[in-house]
């Protein structure tokens, strides 16, 4: 969750900021939920008339008297109306500003499930201005409290900076670190395209880690690999920064890796001095868009199109059946005034039996139509990208499952593992087992009641070690995936048991772990007579 005190809209009219809020100018396209708080009526536009008019009585102020908060969750979140409405409370009782007169409204926009929140900065009792001391902070930290209360996915706070708590600089380096690695990783997944700082990581890393191992090695090497694929490296401000040659792209050189800080750069290779390169350039960063980015981008499009024609005809149709409506109820109301032989009571009953036919149809057309309006919303849903790859890779799309998978999995010590020596990757889905994917790209196969094995790309987990049918499914999994030689890591039990299956049913799968392999070899020569 990720609490934001923005600009008001609209020149800092509380008229302006309620109606972007309330998406004025597109009919509430956007709009989902809208409410008022300590407010006297029930109508909008009283509402917003009552709060203007407090604003005005106060002329000393000149800046903004509105205060915009915008409360934004992840992806997958979507909190109940009541946990909105006690997130709202809180977020205002922790600024001193939870009865002042204020509108709330939920959109559904966007990727991210988000509230904002329109409030009169002015006192509802002494009409003065309410100016919270060191507000972001205490919103912050509010958030991590309300985050933690409501089991909501946790968003990264700068929280740290306004504790009492000490912090060393590497574990400020770390968080900042994994901050960064965590903006990048987002920008990808939604960006549909890769950053220089993965390319970089992906394509020259361990060619700059094996250089800089090399006792023999000196700085102008690394700057002539690094112009193999038209880089540099140079000093910016009080570090070094990796970018391309002819394009304003950068990265700090230590978020790359921290060998590769001017500190350590320096005591390795002395006082950095920049060279003259002749590398004749191999391969460049580029940054081009995945197929299925475009195809989501081109959906969305899709859908946003359709949504409106197909509104706006609803809304044409329904107007027309309303007005046909009022002028058949009028066309008998007419009748009945001019009857020239009912009394005034008879022409007031049958007014009212007119009245209660007219709002009874009206209220029909106006549920059916409601329904109808639902219907155009569900079916041209806009939903977010990890959603479309998720969705694709159900289906067996295994580029929808890489691009889920750009995070790099890793694996606990105590975890049964199975996966390729050299650490090849295989995106291949087997849709014979039941299958979930996660929103990590994680494809879970359920095996037995409590067996399952977990297939990230990378390797293979298994969760249940004492059934055999679980042992050999994992087994041809692995193999089909990456090959007859098996990298193996887990419990004594595990292993045991991997042996025993890859015997009992003649698979001739060769395991590097050490232990394993001597047992293997043994067997081997037991079996030739030696």
């Amino acid at each position: 969750m990720i609490v934001k005190q923005v600009a008001s809209k609209g020149k800092g009219s509380f008229r302006g900021l309620a109606n972007y809020l309330l998406d004025v100018k597109n009919r509430g396209e956007k709009l989902e939920h809208y409410a008022f708080s300590n407010c006297p009526f029930e109508k909008i536009e009283e509402n917003i008339s009552y709060i203007k008019q407090m604003q005005e009585l106060n002329q000393m102020v000149k800046s903004d008297k509105s205060l915009h908060l915008v409360v934004s969750f992840q992806e997958e979140e979507k909190p109940s109306r009541e946990v909105l409405e006690v997130i709202e409370e809180e977020l205002l009782k922790v600024l001193g500003m939870q009865e002042h007169h204020r509108l709330s409204v939920t959109h559904n926009n966007t990727n991210n499930f988000h509230i904002h929140i329109a409030v009169n900065r002015l006192n509802p009792h002494t009409n003065l201005l309410v100016d919270p001391w060191k507000s972001k902070m205490k919103l912050q930290k509010k958030a991590q409290e309300l985050e933690e209360r409501y089991k909501l996915k946790r968003d990264n706070h700068p929280t740290e900076l306004f504790t009492d708590k000490k912090v060393s600089l590497k574990e400020s380096e770390n968080s900042n670190s994994k901050t960064k690695e965590h903006r990048y990783r987002d920008q990808e997944i939604h960006s549909g395209m890769k950053n220089l700082l993965t390319w970089i990581k992906e394509e020259v890393l361990e060619e700059i880690k094996e250089l800089i191992a090399n006792p023999q090695s000196d700085l102008k090497e690394l700057q002539e690999l690094l112009a193999q694929y038209n880089l540099e490296i140079k000093p910016r401000a009080n570090g070094l920064v990796i970018g391309d040659k002819k394009r304003k792209l950068f990265v700090k050189a230590s978020d790359v890796h921290r060998i590769l800080s001017k500190k350590s750069l320096e005591k390795r290779f002395g006082a950095f001095k920049s060279y003259k390169t002749s590398s004749r350039v191999k391969k460049s960063f580029g940054m081009p868009k995945s197929s299925l980015w475009e195809e989501y981008q081109e959906l969305i499009k899709r859908r946003r199109v359709t949504k409106k024609e197909e509104l706006s005809l609803e809304k044409k149709s329904r107007l027309a059946l309303r007005e046909s409506i009022g002028l058949k109820y009028k066309e008998q109301l007419e009748k009945i005034n001019h009857h020239p032989t009912l009394s005034s009571s008879q022409k007031y009953q049958q007014r009212q039996n007119i009245f209660a036919h007219r709002r009874a149809e009206l209220k029909e057309l106006s549920e059916r139509f409601a329904k109808k309006r639902n219907a155009i919303h569900k079916a041209n849903r806009l939903f977010s990208y990890k959603e479309f790859l998720l969705e694709r890779a159900l289906a067996g799309d295994e580029l929808a499952l890489e691009a889920l998978r750009r995070t790099k999995m890793v694996f606990k010590p105590n975890e049964n593992i199975l996966r390729h020596p050299q650490g090849k990757i295989n995106h291949k889905i087997w849709e014979s087992l039941k299958l979930q994917i996660t929103k990590e790209g994680k494809a879970v196969y359920e095996i037995e009641e409590h067996g399952k094995i977990v297939d990230t790309g990378s390797y293979l987990k298994v969760t249940i070690e004492d059934s055999d049918r679980a042992i050999l499914t994992s087994l041809e999994m692995a193999t089909e995936k990456f090959g007859k030689r098996l990298d193996v890591q887990g419990s004594l039990e595990f292993k045991k048991r991997l042996m025993m299956v890859n015997e009992r049913y003649d698979l001739k799968i060769e395991f590097v772990d050490r232990r394993m392999k001597r047992i293997q070899d043994q067997e081997r020569k037991k079996g030739m007579g030696i």
